[in-house]
């Protein structure tokens, strides 16, 4: 391809799953994604002569190289939060619970319920009489968070209803081995160039921070570090590591 242009690249990055034969597993769009970098780095030892008075330079030996991935997710949901903390996301489907224990609680606490978007809860105390609410508490129905407002004793979620809803723990699980596909273009003015990055094997560590109160727009910060692929490191068209497409659209 003979286009040669400055570059400003947008676009698109996919995950997908890597099986252990290499083989993939269809790739999911992380949707807004301010930031990928490929950070490649050769590490090498150096000996020096010893015979010219100099102790110049004589021989170099690259001992390894590397490519780490640089991924920030810009928009939350239940696979980027797994993503982003080593977790497992499991969808809960609607359902009731009976007799959840709370105990004795004074005006000013708070308890979270083991389930959220919660409806028709029926609180009672220690001698079976109904919790009132808007007297006795405050329910965000959403989050299941209680707040009480009067102080009771032996106080039971004796039912209530939660709707679909989506759970992800952290650190739950090792991260999986995973392809990144970026889908991209030039958007300098009067560009046309269009190119896919692949990277074929990455694991991404859980983002160092994760940040629920913000500001400004909130991110997750992902790092991997990509893997030999030896199913396409012998190919010339694939490489160790990753590869570029660079397509000019007009020929």
């Amino acid at each position: 391809m003979n286009l040669n242009e400055y570059f400003s690249m947008q676009g698109k990055v996919y995950i997908g799953l890597r099986n252990a034969d290499g083989t993939r597993q269809p790739a999911r769009w992380v949707y807004d994604s301010s930031k990928l970098e490929w950070a490649q780095s050769v590490s090498e030892e150096e000996q020096d002569e010893s015979w010219s008075g100099q102790r110049g330079l004589a021989a170099t030996l690259k001992t390894k190289k590397s490519l780490q991935v640089n991924l920030t997710l810009g928009q939350l949901n239940t696979d980027n939060a797994a993503r982003a903390m080593s977790g497992v996301a499991t969808d809960v489907v609607a359902g009731t619970v009976t007799a959840e224990a709370i105990g004795d609680v004074k005006a000013g606490d708070v308890v979270a319920l083991a389930y959220g978007a919660v409806s028709a809860e029926a609180l009672k105390d220690g001698t079976s009489a109904a919790l009132v609410a808007g007297t006795d508490y405050t329910i965000n129905a959403d989050t299941g968070v209680i707040s009480f407002l009067t102080a009771k004793t032996g106080v039971v979620a004796d039912s209530y209803s939660y709707a679909a809803h989506s759970i992800v723990t952290a650190l739950s699980q090792n991260a999986p081995n995973v392809y990144v596909v970026f889908d991209g273009e030039n958007t300098v003015d009067g560009a046309s160039m269009k190119v896919r990055g692949e990277v074929y094997s990455v694991v991404f560590n859980p983002a160092s921070t994760m940040s629920w109160i913000n500001d400004n727009f909130g991110s997750m910060e992902l790092q991997g570090k990509a893997r030999v692929d030896p199913f396409r490191q012998p190919d010339p068209k694939w490489g160790p590591f990753a590869r570029v497409l660079m397509v000019d659209p007009n020929g």
